[in-house]
């Protein structure tokens, strides 16, 4: 087995249980529901006190079988073993019980704390590549036969599943705490894809560009590109600075531009996230985060 393949296998784990965690001390305590096929499987344990590990299983055998199609050979078994690990996550926290006591008094706290292990879990288990099959098998496959895009499939999946919830187990107030709670699952889940190394791009138009770009480089120890342009209304040439820098910084470059030149034209933006030198490893090379 690979290096690879092995921190794969132990992300997904990982994910896997903060997301059964969630689901069972929060969810499940607190009379909450959840979208997808998790979603179900309380809808189960409600009804006839099924297992959600088990149900959330049997749930899965068929949508498997039919979209093996869908993956690679290799996302094909780590969705099996997502689902297989969800499986055995949520059976073990349903025997221990309530780690996480009921909290009918703070139901906010239900629902950040749900919101927050579902995301957690669910984010790090697709940045692990894999997933815990469900809604995830039939909306792809929608997808590719009559078009639909796979966020929108899955918006109306988890709708009908927490309407019918409403129906047989909650209640109107539990089930507004629910959806903040797959709000604050679905932000998560975004800053994990997206990254949360975030900083800021920064153009700058100056015709002291040539000094504002050694300040940068000397006071911030940034660096800086330039970029060609042409003004559009008078056709002359331009000199643009581009640089990228933290969050934290940017007062400090607006200062240092401003002192060089009042008038600079200056445009900054977000960056989701930010790899390299300066933000993922050192001069030297030296990784910041392992």
């Amino acid at each position: 087995m690979s290096t690879k393949l092995l921190k794969q296998l132990l992300l997904i784990t990982l994910g896997t249980a903060i997301m059964a965690f969630g689901i069972i001390n929060f969810a499940v305590t607190n009379q909450m529901a959840e979208g997808g096929f998790t979603g179900i499987t309380i809808i189960l344990f409600h009804l006839f006190g099924l297992s959600t590990g088990v149900s959330n299983l049997l749930l899965n055998i068929p949508m498997l079988i039919i979209g093996y199609r869908q993956f690679s050979k290799k996302g094909f078994w780590l969705t099996i073993f997502g689902t297989c690990m969800l499986s055995v996550f949520l059976s073990l926290f349903e025997t221990l019980g309530h780690i996480v006591p009921p909290l009918p008094n703070d139901m906010m706290i239900s629902a950040i704390g749900m919101g927050v292990c579902v995301g957690t879990g669910l984010g790090i288990i697709f940045n692990a590549g894999g997933t815990t099959g469900g809604v995830d098998i039939i909306a792809k496959i929608i997808k590719d036969k009559i078009g639909i895009p796979m966020a929108r499939t899955m918006f109306a999946f988890d709708a009908i599943v927490i309407g019918i919830s409403m129906i047989i187990f909650l209640s109107f107030t539990n089930a507004i705490y629910t959806i903040i709670g797959l709000y604050i699952a679905a932000q998560l889940i975004d800053k994990f894809q997206e990254g949360f190394r975030a900083g800021q791009k920064v153009l700058i138009i100056s015709d002291k560009y040539q000094e504002i770009a050694d300040a940068i480089h000397n006071k911030m120890n940034r660096g800086a590109t330039y970029i060609h342009g042409m003004g559009s209304y008078n056709k002359s040439d331009k000199m643009i600075i581009l640089t990228i820098i933290n969050k934290r910084e940017l007062s400090s470059l607006k200062e240092i531009i401003y002192q060089i030149d009042s008038q600079a034209f200056v445009s900054v933006s977000h960056v989701y996230e930010t790899l390299g030198e300066g933000f993922t490893f050192d001069a030297n090379g030296i990784p910041y985060f392992d």
